[in-house]
């Protein structure tokens, strides 16, 4: 039988790079103007990769990806590779493929910035002809490695793999080099509320307290949540607590009052959805309001001493 050749592309990015096969040297087009800028052929001798050809190209003729998993990159980090090449060079050449009459970047445009930044006329780079799935699954991997994403762009990397490009979560886990788990967890993120998933885009939250959040399901109480993580500064097992003794309670609740004839899949139909929604908005908390044979009872929920605090103002606030 013929032997499954296939390479995962979590092994590292080197030996994609070096799987290629040899492409000719392009003689880049001199720029029109700032012929004055320094060349990157000023720097150190590049290192050729095994079996692919590094060669230079005109800053001019190459392009970021729109889509690429990276989205945020920080000015600090990108003047001080600035200042460094200016001394040094680009000691490592960036990917590029083929796009639009014109080169696209791969993997690498933190280094292309700081060299555009820095004055460079030219880049070294290696070029290979790619579709849209392997410049992704390359870009993850290359972002991945060097820890570069916050969690949101990554599981937004995830997403594109399996919605766009049809790939199971075990397939997108093997060409990341990461298990499933994993990749299913921080996919998982994307279910949150945009407002929840800014508070993990900038480092407010983390991806634990992003995990501990999604067990529940109300996103009007993951909203609460989130905020009571970053104003109390609690911990991610802290969080952990308090949202298993409302799930726990939750529970407790539906199972006392006899809502669900299936063990394990007791189900609560409010009699009043539109309402409660109403209260969830106006109080920012979870709200159930359940129906007897006459009248009814309206529940809070809260989850600190604070946030009940909170509420009673609310409720107590005379409004004229």
């Amino acid at each position: 039988m013929k032997k499954n050749t296939r390479m995962a592309l979590g092994r590292g990015l080197s030996a994609l790079v070096s799987s290629a096969a040899p492409v000719a040297v392009v003689q880049p087009r001199e720029p029109a103007s700032n012929t004055d800028l320094p060349l990157a052929s000023s720097a150190p001798e590049i290192v050729r990769e095994a079996e692919g050809e590094v060669t230079y190209l005109a800053i001019s003729q190459i392009i970021a990806n729109p889509n690429q998993p990276r989205q945020e990159f920080l000015e600090q980090e990108i003047n001080e590779l600035s200042e460094s090449i200016k001394v040094l060079g680009v000691l490592q050449p960036i990917l590029v493929r083929p796009y639009a009459g014109g080169y696209q970047i791969v993997a690498g445009e933190r280094r292309f910035r700081a060299a555009n930044r820095a004055g460079l006329a030219q880049i070294p780079v290696i070029i290979r002809d790619l579709g849209e799935r392997e410049t992704l699954e390359i870009a993850l991997v290359e972002n991945i490695q060097r820890q570069s994403l916050n969690p949101i762009e990554e599981a937004k990397g995830y997403q594109r793999l399996i919605e766009d490009f049809s790939l199971t979560v075990q397939e997108v886990a093997e060409r990341v080099g990461k298990d499933r788990a994993t990749v299913a967890n921080i996919a998982r993120i994307l279910k949150l509320p945009s407002a929840v998933q800014e508070m993990v885009r900038d480092g407010r939250i983390s991806l634990g307290h992003a995990k501990a959040i999604l067990t529940v399901k109300e996103p009007v109480v993951q909203i609460s949540l989130a905020n009571k993580i970053v104003a109390e500064s609690l911990s991610v097992r802290a969080i952990e607590a308090i949202v298993s003794r409302e799930v726990v309670l939750d529970a407790s609740r539906k199972t006392s009052a006899g809502e669900g004839a299936e063990t394990g899949k007791i189900t609560r139909i409010s009699a009043y959805p539109e309402l409660e929604e109403r209260l969830r908005n106006a109080l920012g908390t979870k709200v159930s309001i359940r129906k007897a044979r006459k009248g009814g009872a309206i529940e809070l929920h809260y989850f600190s001493d604070a946030e009940l605090d909170r509420l009673v103002q609310i409720l107590t606030t005379s409004r004229e």
